[in-house]
């Protein structure tokens, strides 16, 4: 009788525990981490009234810079950054082989353009290049995805260490450091080097289709998210122009009547 009881007490404990881990997850997921403290959404408390959708969609590569301010961004990248008239002109021409610095939001700055390596076209060039922007800069993150061909890749460095990065484009080109909570969390599958690709049914989709269709996602725990981050850069470029040519639309500066 007393075996059984215990026997009892283990089952419901082992319940109990399972419980909590699964408590613990959903609520992480809820309020994704951040370099390993709480995630803050500080655009969830910004009215959509004060965003303005994108004509355009969002560059498919793009690197988020953690607490450097643009001025020493631009000076780190040197001669490739380009001049812009503003965030939707950077936006619209980030095809250009330049690179865009945009102004901080949050404490992060977004880098756009065709100027950032493609891990699928040269995986070597791609990791010294964002080795040596983070021995520089600090924290930086590079994420890229291609809807089209399913190739992805998201990096995280700190002070010139990789501590997460996964390449694909039809095999796994990168792969180092332990898969992070919000991979998990995701659904996010990183394959092994050589590992070989499983046919997919008909009517089902890839993991890297659901891996490149999640990258955004990603972003926005680990790092910013890019597309509301561009939506109020854009207002805030509209907001800022408005005051320079004045209430009635007219520019303030006698110089441009």
């Amino acid at each position: 009788m007393e075996l059984f009881v215990v026997m009892l007490l283990a089952s419901l404990s082992t319940v109990l525990g399972v419980m909590i881990a699964f408590l613990f997850l959903y609520r992480s997921d809820r309020r994704p981490w951040r370099s390993g403290a709480p995630f803050r959404d500080s655009f969830s408390g910004i009215s959509r009234s004060f965003r303005r959708p994108l004509p355009f969609s969002v560059p498919t590569r793009w690197m988020a810079v953690r607490g450097a301010t643009p001025s020493r961004i631009r000076e780190v990248l040197g001669d490739r950054v380009g001049v812009y008239s503003g965030w939707a002109d950077a936006l619209a021409r980030s095809r250009e082989r330049s690179l865009f610095v945009s102004p901080a939001l949050d404490g992060w700055t977004l880098v756009v353009g065709a100027g950032l390596p493609e891990a699928f076209q040269d995986v070597d060039q791609a990791f010294h290049f964002l080795r040596k922007a983070s021995e520089a800069l600090g924290e930086i993150h590079f994420y890229s995805a291609d809807r089209v061909l399913n190739f992805h890749t998201w990096a995280r460095l700190d002070n010139g260490r990789v501590t997460r990065a996964y390449a694909w484009a039809g095999t796994t080109l990168w792969n180092e450091g332990r898969s992070t909570l919000e991979e998990r969390l995701l659904g996010l599958r990183c394959r092994a080097y050589g590992e070989e690709v499983e046919p997919v049914r008909f009517g089902e989709h890839s993991p890297e289709y659901h891996n490149t269709d999640r990258v955004v996602l990603l972003a926005r725990r680990w790092s910013i998210d890019p597309v509301a981050a561009s939506e109020i850069i854009v207002h805030q470029d509209e907001v800022a122009e408005r005051g320079r040519n004045g209430p009635d639309g007219r520019s303030d500066d006698p110089a441009t009547e």
